[in-house]
C-alpha cells in the first residue's frame, strides 16, 4: 500500500509538474535571504553647521541557525565578548529559520573579536547607526532606538523627515544554508534622510550646560534649566537641562533625565514677572518711575490679605519697587490698573501664546484663572508672580520684548530643512507677534533692570565687562502631598539680557528646589546667568560695554 501511494504521487507530479514561477519562488526562499537595514538618517546641525546628530556605520551580528552550531567553549567566548548570556546564544541557534540577529550595532572592535572566533553560521553586516558627537542638548534633540526610529525630542518629532529609505541587502546561501555572498546587484540602495539646521549654537549650549550643572550642584537642587535667546530674531541659541543623559547609550537612560524642563514644565514664576506689570502700568499712564508708594515696613494688611516684602521699607518709588523686588509695591501698582488689565498684561507678554509653539515635542503652555473669578488674594498673588503658571520659554521671550524695544518675537528652533543634495525645502524667518510696549517704556524698564543688577537684588549677575539688566525671582512651590505651599520648596530664578544698550542675549535660569538656604534667585540663579552671559558674549566677539569707570546709580539719583 505504501509503494502504491508513492507511485500515485509520482504519477501526479509527472502529469502536473510545478510551474516555473513556483520553482523560482522555492529557489528564492531556499537560497536567498533579504535584510532590510535601517535607513540612513539625515544629520542635525547647529546654526554654524556643526553636527549634533549624525549617522555612522556600525556592525551587527546575525546567524544562520541551520549552520550555527558552536561548541560550549565558543558559546561562552562569544557571550563574553558581546556581554550576553550563553543561554540566549544557544536559543538563537535552535531556531528553525535561516536568519536570527545576535546583537546589533556594536563596537567594531567587539565585532572583530567575535568574527575572529571563526564560528560557522556567524555573520556581520554594517548598519546605519545614530551618533551624537558632543552629547549636547540631549533632551531637545532626543535619541533613536535600535531600529533607528526616533524615540524622543526632535528625533521623534521629525522622524519621517530624518528617516531615509531603507536599504535592502540580498544574502545568498548554498545548498546547506551557508551564506556565500553578502552583497548583490539586486540590493536596493538607500536614500539619505533630510538635513535639519537648528538655531542652537553648540558652543553657547556647552557653556550653558556646564554653568547650569555647577549651579545646581552648588545649590544641591533637584533640577533646573537655562534658555538663551536672541532678542532681535527669536532664535533659541541654547536650551540646557539638568540632570542630563548620554544619548549614545540608551541602555542607561533614566526617564526623569530626558525631560526638557525649559519647554515642558509649568511653574509659578515669582518676581521675574514684576517688570511686565510695572511696564504696562507705565505705558497706560497709571504710574511714573518717580511716584512713591507706602510699603508699610514690609508688612501690608488689608482685611484677610497679608503681603510681605523680603526687604522692608517705609516707602519706595516705582523704580525702587523693581530694584528692591517689593511685593507690596507691585500689588499697589497692579491695583491702579485693575484685574482685567493685569490679566491682559500676561496674555500680551505671551502666557499661553499659541504662536510660541515650536517644533519640540510635548511643549507646554502657561495658564491662568480667568480674571472674573479672582478674589483679592488671587489678584495680589498674580501681581507678583504667584497663582499663575508659565513656562521658561514664555519668560525668556517676554524679556526679549523688553530687550529689543517692545516687540514680542516668535521663538524659532529649526532654521531650515534641506534635502540630501542641499536644496532648501523649508525655512523660517524672524517674526514679530505683536508690540507689547512702547519703545520709550521698554528703554526705561531696561535702565531700571540694569539698576537691579548694579545695586539691587541681582548683584550676583553683575559682569566686569558688560552691562547687565535683569530680575531675580524666588517663588514658592506646592507640596504634592499637602497641596499647600511648602516652606522648604522654592524655585530660584534669574532673567535678564546683556549688553543693556545693544542686547545680544536674553538668558533665563531656573534652579528648582535648592536645598541650601537662602533659597533666593539672586543667590543661586544669578551666578549661573553671569557665567553663561560673560562666556557666551566673549565667544560671540561682543565688545565689552563697560569702561571700568564709576557711574551714578539711578537709585541714588531718585533720592
Amino acid at each position: 500500500m505504501t509503494f502504491l501511494a508513492l507511485l500515485v504521487r509520482a504519477g501526479l507530479i509527472l502529469i502536473t509538474p510545478p510551474s516555473a514561477d513556483v520553482l523560482s519562488q522555492l529557489a528564492q526562499r531556499q537560497y536567498h535571504r533579504s535584510i532590510d537595514l535601517s535607513p540612513y538618517r539625515g544629520t542635525i546641525f547647529d546654526r554654524r553647521g556643526e553636527p549634533l546628530a549624525i549617522s555612522i556605520r556600525k556592525p551587527s551580528l546575525f546567524i544562520n541557525p541551520r549552520v550555527f552550531d558552536p561548541s560550549p567553549t565558543e558559546t561562552k567566548a562569544l557571550g563574553k565578548i558581546l556581554d550576553i548570556p550563553p543561554n540566549r546564544i544557544r536559543k538563537a541557534g535552535q531556531k528553525r529559520s535561516y536568519f536570527s540577529w545576535i546583537k546589533r550595532k556594536i563596537d567594531s572592535k567587539l565585532a572583530d573579536q567575535a568574527m575572529a572566533l571563526n564560528i560557522d553560521g556567524l555573520h556581520s553586516v554594517l548598519e546605519p547607526s545614530r551618533y551624537y558627537p558632543s552629547g549636547l542638548a540631549s533632551q531637545l534633540i532626543g535619541y533613536v532606538g535600535t531600529d533607528n526610529k526616533g524615540l524622543l525630542g526632535l528625533e521623534l518629532r521629525f522622524d519621517e523627515t530624518l528617516r531615509g529609505n531603507s536599504e535592502t541587502n540580498l544574502l545568498t546561501r548554498d545548498a546547506r544554508g551557508k551564506i556565500i555572498r553578502g552583497e548583490s546587484d539586486a540590493a536596493e540602495p538607500q536614500k539619505p534622510g533630510q538635513k535639519i539646521y537648528l538655531t542652537l549654537d553648540r558652543v553657547v549650549q556647552e557653556i550653558s550646560e556646564k554653568a547650569l550643572e555647577r549651579g545646581i550642584k552648588n545649590a544641591e537642587a533637584k533640577s533646573g534649566f537655562a534658555i538663551v535667546s536672541d532678542p532681535h530674531t527669536g532664535h533659541i541659541l541654547a536650551i540646557a537641562n539638568y540632570p542630563k543623559f548620554n544619548p549614545n547609550d540608551s541602555s542607561t537612560i533614566d526617564q526623569f533625565n530626558t525631560r526638557n524642563h525649559g519647554l515642558m514644565d509649568l511653574y509659578e514664576p515669582g518676581s521675574v514677572v514684576k517688570p511686565f506689570v510695572v511696564a504696562r502700568a507705565l505705558a497706560l499712564g497709571k504710574t511714573s518711575m518717580a511716584e512713591a508708594f507706602e510699603t508699610h515696613k514690609g508688612l501690608f494688611r488689608e482685611g484677610s490679605l497679608r503681603i510681605r516684602d523680603s526687604h522692608p521699607s517705609e516707602e519706595l518709588s516705582t523704580a525702587e519697587i523693581i530694584i528692591e523686588s517689593s511685593n507690596i509695591g507691585t500689588y499697589k501698582i497692579a491695583k491702579k490698573m485693575g484685574p482685567q488689565a493685569l490679566y491682559q498684561v500676561y496674555e500680551d507678554f505671551g502666557l499661553g501664546e499659541a504662536a510660541f509653539k515650536t517644533e519640540a515635542a510635548n511643549q507646554a503652555a502657561g495658564r491662568m484663572m480667568p480674571w472674573q473669578k479672582w478674589r483679592e488674594v488671587r489678584f495680589a498673588n498674580i501681581s507678583f508672580g504667584q497663582g499663575l503658571m508659565m513656562t521658561g520659554l514664555e519668560i525668556v521671550q517676554a524679556y526679549g520684548a523688553i530687550a529689543n524695544g517692545g516687540q514680542l518675537m516668535k521663538p524659532i528652533l529649526v532654521e531650515r530643512i534641506e534635502d540630501h543634495k542641499g536644496q532648501v525645502l523649508r525655512s523660517q524667518n524672524p517674526t514679530v507677534i505683536r508690540r507689547v510696549l512702547p519703545h520709550r517704556v521698554a528703554k526705561v524698564m531696561s535702565k531700571t533692570l540694569a539698576e537691579v543688577v548694579e545695586v539691587g537684588t541681582g548683584s550676583n549677575a553683575k559682569s566686569s565687562d558688560y552691562h547687565v539688566a535683569g530680575k531675580t525671582g524666588t517663588s514658592e512651590k506646592v507640596d504634592p502631598e499637602t497641596r499647600r505651599y511648602a516652606k522648604h520648596l522654592r524655585i530660584a530664578s534669574f532673567a535678564g539680557f546683556s549688553p543693556v544698550k545693544d542686547p545680544h542675549l536674553v538668558i533665563y535660569v531656573v534652579i528648582d528646589e535648592p536645598r541650601k538656604k537662602p533659597y533666593y534667585g539672586g543667590v543661586w540663579a544669578a551666578p549661573v546667568f553671569k557665567e553663561i552671559n560673560e562666556k557666551s558674549l566673549r565667544y560671540l566677539n561682543v565688545a565689552p560695554s563697560k569702561r571700568h569707570q564709576a557711574t551714578q546709580p539711578l537709585k541714588k539719583a531718585i533720592h
